[in-house]
């Protein structure tokens, strides 16, 4: 496995010392070629280190951050990039696990028992790979948890009320500006990326959930743009024209966008799929909850069946974007989800049994690092095989594993057998495309 020895040779200058690097590049190895739950029992059993100096290792402050650029850079240093964030629920039953607390699970469309883990990754625009650069684990401050139990006890209280706001209220203009758990979290991952990045990125990209005015201020913050969608139901106006004649403050918002009835001038494209027509509108327009001025593009699709049609919202804080980049940005953003979906099927993420709070956030930020390296030593296999996948690679090196485990005994037997343990060719068992 001497190939993962190279690939990793570079990050040996991110370690104090050369013990922590032996460790770190047994684990990786050990996490390529083991089967069942990929934890720290299990990886002590596959590998020749003991479960003590796993645990040691794991109680290690690292920085992962600068572990995967720096590996990153390696073969990404000449791409066009895109950042990208999402979070992601770890179901805990126990009560134990640092940072274990409710949250809502769209899948489930429920609330449920976990931890919520935040992640930020680097997509490659050419060739559409999401990398993912640092994870961290979203636990409430004192001061957010009593934040949500006032709000739940105001819903509680206006149950049955009339709508509306009450009689005699008066504006409070002193009141604090409350920051979502999310983006507080967001804020402090965005200020380690950009203290420790070589990469130069213009743009971050992230889901509905991201696209308000807290998140674009947080961006143009650092310097960069933001790409994400709005409500299908969002207000947008158009610029108010500017009139000399009338006195007094001039206003702000035009005329209301009717989204079903725009002008020809804004259409862009039209594209048919499967019976499927889409019109592509770009304009630059205003929304009442953000501050500046957003350059949209609204997608409307027809069923030429059955004369149905639906609508999407995509915006950009860079009002010179094309309409091309912002579709094609905001759909690479779905790339970070095969990130959970590795991390989870085959690095661990789902099977970590930790409680404590630096072993959890090495063992996240590790199954994040093994989704780079795994899609790194892919490129290279891909040359020779086109369809060349994951579980491939894990079949390979496990396969590897056996052959040299077999040839040891061999060697313990008969001493005198030699054998070239860097250039064992195992027949990969498992594999689907090789």
């Amino acid at each position: 496995m001497t190939e993962i020895i190279e690939k990793i040779k570079c990050l040996e200058k991110n370690f104090s010392n050369n013990p922590s690097f032996k460790t770190f590049s047994i684990i990786i190895q050990t996490m390529l070629y083991m089967s069942g739950k990929k934890n720290m029992l299990n990886i002590s059993r596959w590998s020749e280190i003991s479960y003590k100096k796993i645990e040691r290792f794991f109680d290690k402050s690292i920085c992962w951050i600068s572990l995967n650029l720096t590996f990153l850079l390696s073969f990404l240093s000449n791409s066009e990039l895109i950042l990208v964030s999402d979070e992601t629920l770890l179901g805990k039953s126990g009560k134990s696990t640092h940072g274990v607390d409710s949250f809502f699970s769209t899948t489930l469309q429920k609330i449920v028992r976990a931890i919520c883990l935040s992640y930020i990754s680097l997509i490659d625009v050419n060739t559409s790979k999401s990398y993912p650069v640092y994870s961290r684990q979203l636990v409430f401050t004192d001061e957010e948890k009593i934040i949500l139990k006032e709000k739940k006890e105001k819903k509680k209280k206006s149950k049955g009320k009339k709508r509306g706001r009450p009689k005699g209220s008066k504006n409070n203009s002193n009141k604090k500006i409350e920051i979502a758990p999310t983006f507080r979290l967001l804020r402090e991952m965005f200020m380690k990326f950009f203290e420790l990045s070589k990469f130069t990125v213009k743009y971050f990209v992230g889901d509905g959930y991201y696209g308000n005015n807290t998140c674009s201020n947080i961006c143009l913050e650092f310097g960069i743009n933001l790409i994400s969608k709005l409500q299908i139901n969002s207000a947008l106006y158009l610029k108010a024209q500017k009139n000399k004649n009338k006195r007094g403050r001039p206003p702000k918002y035009g005329d209301k966008i009717d989204i079903r009835n725009l002008s020809e001038n804004y259409l862009k494209e039209i594209k048919v799929e499967n019976n499927i027509e889409t019109k592509y509108y770009q304009l630059s327009c205003l929304n009442k909850s953000f501050e500046h001025e957003l350059n949209v593009v609204i997608l409307i699709h027809t069923d030429l069946k059955t004369n149905r049609s639906s609508h999407n919202i995509l915006f950009s804080t860079d009002l010179e974007l094309s309409y091309q980049k912002i579709v094609h940005f905001y759909r690479l953003r779905f790339q970070i989800e095969f990130n959970f979906r590795d991390a989870k099927q085959f690095f661990g993420l789902q099977d970590f049994i930790n409680i404590k709070q630096q072993r959890i956030h090495n063992f996240i930020n590790l199954s994040a690092f093994m989704v780079n390296l795994s899609q790194a030593l892919i490129i290279d296999y891909r040359k020779h095989h086109k369809y060349f996948s994951l579980t491939d690679l894990i079949s390979l090196y496990r396969s590897k594993f056996y052959t040299s485990q077999i040839l040891k005994l061999i060697k313990k037997k008969y001493p005198n057998f030699l054998f070239d343990n860097n250039s064992i060719n195992a027949y990969p068992f498992g594999a689907i495309n090789l």
